[in-house]
């Protein structure tokens, strides 16, 4: 049964259960990392908000924009807030059902980043046989969010991300891209601590117009997603209106009716987009509002590097959470989910290679060893982050032309892809972002770790290595090598937020809800801005799934507003 059948046939909550650039590695800019540096003191426990007498800026409501000073009055079928990966599919979905839709987006740009698309059950999924059981992975998912989430609407990315893919690849054929699938040892590792699902679904070689449509820089792979997308829109006959940031809701009796318009542009220019069956908030996350990122996430505090913004700018503020929250809805229970990776580099401007991420022996900056160095991203951060000094060192050796690939880590951190780069790892040794020496004594001096708890903790590793077992931290022998071999390496790594992860609380027509989790009247949201699906950590062992929910939100919530209005 389709999404349109469950809609048309009445399903509800009740009923229905089933549910740029940074692609490259060559980021390496001192500029990029311009006021993205973080704290090495060890951070204290978390805390909750503080109370009603400290209330942050970012929630309290401004007044009212009134007619007087709206300058133009547009109405549309849709309004689509959001000039991302979910609100171009929110829109060319709607304008598919013969809505018109106008787009607003508040930079001059449509914004995408990364390339792993995470899905279940599409065309390329199928042609080299990957099956991946849906209800396992929905459970990973509400496993990992400790069932913060809702289950339905987690089921929704499951259920419809393999057909929104098959869509999402169908167009870019028409616009002469060449989609082609993720082979399975590329995105998953077997026997992993924590376990894998299969989930990259598809890849897409671009075009020459898709590449020379994106911005310098991009990804091929993403700069297919983007040109689809935007070019798909364009061709559904969506208006998009670019420099065009919305401020604030209007919704009806006193912020207890319907949501009908947005209000967007800046004082002296404000106009009112009327969105006669609704509007779609598609604004991304809030991971450039300091204020707002460290209220609801306290170990932002902490992070190394803000790798959104170093790509694409401080642009993602949190506005449509801050705007719906002004007019009354529910966003997702503090703390929030952040995504952390451990791509930053401490004290140098350029993102780790693939290389340094192995999991090779890490240390903290007392020499010693503190945790399974094959776990989850966030799950390394998490350990990292209690570790005196809130960094830690990864150490390897010669062998590891050999070794490396041995260990069959995918995504970000797959030595095949171009998150590895020789000429990269040549130039961050010249340099000293990656210490090297013919000892481990002097590889100790340069990490400035004290020598003889370094040495003993190398010497316990590959007694551990010749084992094959872990005895101390359990990591798969797959990963276990011996540090014995000159030139020896080491490499600081920290904390990169990619984005946060925290949204409104929606349900499963990706309608907002209210404190109450009512419907709020006209009112959906997808992608970051959308909430009830993460919750602790981002799980990384379902790869490419944020931007999976992304597309598959955006199109069902187009299909939505269309249909329930």
């Amino acid at each position: 049964m389709s999404f349109e059948d469950n809609q048309e046939k009445g399903f509800t909550r009740r009923t229905f259960i089933k549910g740029a650039a940074l692609g490259t590695v060559g980021i390496a800019s001192a500029g990029l990392l311009a006021g993205c540096g973080g704290s090495e003191e060890t951070p204290p426990a978390e805390t909750t908000p503080s109370g009603a007498e400290n209330i942050p800026s970012f929630l309290k409501p401004p007044a009212p924009i009134p007619d007087s000073e709206i300058t133009e009055t547009v109405t549309a079928d849709v309004i689509v807030v959001g000039g991302g990966m979910s609100g171009l599919c929110a829109a060319m979905s709607a304008a598919e059902e013969g809505a018109k839709v106008i787009l607003l987006e508040k930079t001059e740009q449509v914004n995408f980043r990364g390339n792993d698309y995470g899905a279940i059950g599409s065309k390329m999924q199928k042609q080299i046989g990957n099956e991946i059981n849906k209800m396992e992975a929905v459970q990973e998912i509400m496993r990992y969010n400790a069932y913060k989430g809702n289950q339905r609407v987690v089921s929704l990315w499951a259920e419809y991300s393999g057909m929104v893919a098959d869509w999402i690849m169908a167009k870019a054929e028409g616009y002469g891209c060449k989609p082609k699938p993720v082979p399975i040892d590329e995105t998953m590792t077997p026997g992993t601590t924590v376990r894998g699902f299969p989930t990259l679904s598809f890849r897409m070689d671009p075009s020459d117009v898709a590449l020379n449509d994106a911005p310098k820089g991009t990804d091929p792979w993403t700069a297919s997603m983007r040109y689809t997308l935007k070019q798909g829109c364009i061709d559904a006959g969506v208006d998009i209106r670019f420099k065009s940031p919305a401020v604030q809701l209007v919704r009806e009796d006193n912020n207890k009716g319907r949501v009908t318009a947005v209000i967007a542009g800046e004082k002296g220019a404000y106009k009112k987009y009327v969105g006669t069956k609704g509007i779609v908030l598609c604004t991304g996350d809030y991971n450039a509002d300091k204020e707002m990122r460290e209220y609801y996430i306290p170990s932002t505090k902490y992070i190394h590097a803000n790798m959104f913004e170093m790509v694409n700018g401080p642009i993602n503020t949190g506005d449509g959470h801050k705007m719906a929250m002004w007019i009354g809805a529910a966003i997702d229970e503090f703390p929030h989910a952040p995504m952390y990776f451990d791509f930053a580099v401490p004290g140098a401007p350029i993102l780790a290679d693939a290389l340094m991420r192995q999991p090779w022996l890490s240390v903290n900056e007392r020499g010693l060893r503190y945790c399974n160095e094959e776990l989850p991203y966030a799950y390394l951060c998490n350990a990292e982050r209690q570790q005196p000094g809130n960094m830690r060192w990864t150490v390897w050796d010669s062998k590891w032309p050999e070794e490396a690939p041995s260990f069959k880590v995918v995504a970000c951190k797959d030595m095949r892809t171009n998150f590895h780069n020789p000429e990269n790892v040549k130039q961050y040794i010249e340099k000293g972002y990656i210490r090297s020496a013919e000892t481990l004594e002097e590889l100790a001096e340069k990490m400035q770790v004290p020598k003889d708890n370094f040495l003993a903790t190398v010497a316990r590793y590959n007694e551990l290595a010749k084992k094959g077992v872990d005895e101390d931290f359990g990591k798969r022998a797959a990963c276990l090598t011996t540090i014995e071999k000159p030139t020896f390496y080491a490499a600081p790594l920290g904390i990169a937020l990619l984005v946060t992860l925290g949204g409104l609380k929606i349900n499963e027509n990706l309608q907002v809800l209210d404190q109450e989790l009512n419907v709020i009247p006209g009112l959906y949201a997808a992608g970051n801005t959308s909430g009830s699906y993460y919750a602790n950590d981002y799980c990384v062992n379902l790869p490419g799934n944020s931007h999976g929910r992304a597309f598959t939100f955006g199109y069902l919530a187009g299909k939505s507003v269309v249909k329930l209005g």
